[in-house]
């Protein structure tokens, strides 16, 4: 929207240019009307015909976005999808759904082509490209993440410290663009994987930049990611170090609220969930985990893996290096007690060697 670029690029585009722009966080409220919705689909009298109403107003929900499988797996859905009895309908339902999970707006494409899925409206195909963005940022952040190194550079001696700077410093370039390179992705490979514009034409930065830039402000604002918009280089950067929060808080029916980014299944059943109340993430919102086979299912649990491995060997590393340093500080202690100790003697001894002269 108008207000939310306002915010984000400041007065004027030109106060901006060549600088990138820091996008902010926007918190949400929950009303008693989106709580329940999740009530109907536990209802025990849920039918196909209401089902596939409830779904498209929870796909086209704009602050729902994660928990859609958790939806699938409801008794009363999955009754309710068991009823309907041509087996391609049935399928495009439960694929529909899986979309918004885990999939991507290429996927969605593809499998329209073959009428395997909904034909989605303005409103859902904008929440899917958003969910789109946030798994290419995902892809980013796992590439940076897999590229640190596993030990853990600290300076053990102060006389090392000017030498480190200056060591620093030449390596700071090579380090920044290499970062630059993987954190960033430019407009128009985002373009082309989210389907900008979507009539299949090219993108065409006079056009289309506009749109581009406004869904991903929107998925900032939304709690999805955080990132930089940089008008320089036209790519968006993931900031990794930058945590998502969110800040509970009630509205006129009362309700714990997300940030953005909520779980469909839980939003309304966790009202009480003290840990409802706030809360820090990573920098890029998690999608619903693929585990409608075994392979997706290998590959989810892989990747999780490798992730608490690294994170691991670095913890490991960093305990490490903090006791070596310590020992070091132990050890300088000591000498620097030695020392003070001849200097205390030597000062004792001053008066009477001075008589003695």
């Amino acid at each position: 929207s108008t207000v939310n670029r306002a915010a984000c690029f400041g007065i004027t585009p030109r106060t901006i240019v060549g600088n990138p722009i820091k996008l902010a966080t926007q918190e949400h409220t929950m009303t008693t009307a989106n709580a329940n919705l999740f009530d109907e689909f536990r209802s025990s009298s849920l039918n196909p015909s209401l089902l596939q109403s409830l779904l498209h107003r929870l796909l086209s929900h704009p602050k729902i976005h994660n928990g859609f499988v958790d939806v699938l797996k409801l008794p009363s859905v999955q009754d309710a999808i068991s009823k309907i009895t041509d087996e391609s309908k049935r399928a495009a339902l439960i694929k529909t759904v899986e979309l918004f999970a885990f999939g991507t707006i290429n996927e969605y494409y593809e499998l329209q082509e073959r009428g395997e899925v909904w034909t989605l409206n303005e409103a859902q195909l904008e929440k899917l490209r958003m969910l789109s963005v946030v798994s290419i940022a995902g892809r980013r952040i796992g590439a940076f993440h897999s590229s640190l190194p596993e030990d853990v550079e600290m300076i053990d001696d102060a006389s090392k410290l000017t030498k480190s700077k200056t060591k620093k410093n030449s390596k700071k370039k090579k380090k920044k663009s290499k970062e630059e390179s993987l954190l960033s992705v430019s407009y128009s490979q985002l373009a082309s994987e989210l389907h900008i514009p979507g009539d299949g034409g090219t993108f065409d930065d006079s056009k289309h930049v506009r749109q581009l830039e406004d869904l991903l402000i929107q998925c900032v604002y939304s709690n999805l990611l955080s990132g930089k918009l940089d008008q320089a280089s036209k790519s968006l950067r993931v900031e990794p170090h930058v945590a998502l929060t969110h800040e509970a808080s009630s509205s006129s029916g009362g309700g714990a609220t997300g940030g953005g980014g909520t779980n469909a299944a839980t939003r309304g059943a966790n009202k009480k969930d003290p840990s409802s109340h706030g809360g820090v993430y990573g920098s890029v919102f998690s999608r619903d985990l693929n585990t409608t086979s075994e392979s997706s299912t290998k590959e989810e649990v892989s990747r999780m893996i490798g992730t608490l491995q690294q994170f691991l060997k670095r913890s490991n590393a960093l305990v490490e290096t903090l006791e070596t340093s310590s020992k070091l500080v132990a050890s300088d202690r000591i000498e620097d007690e030695f020392r003070w100790k001849e200097v205390r003697r030597a000062l004792d001894e001053t008066p009477s060697r001075l008589q003695a002269a």
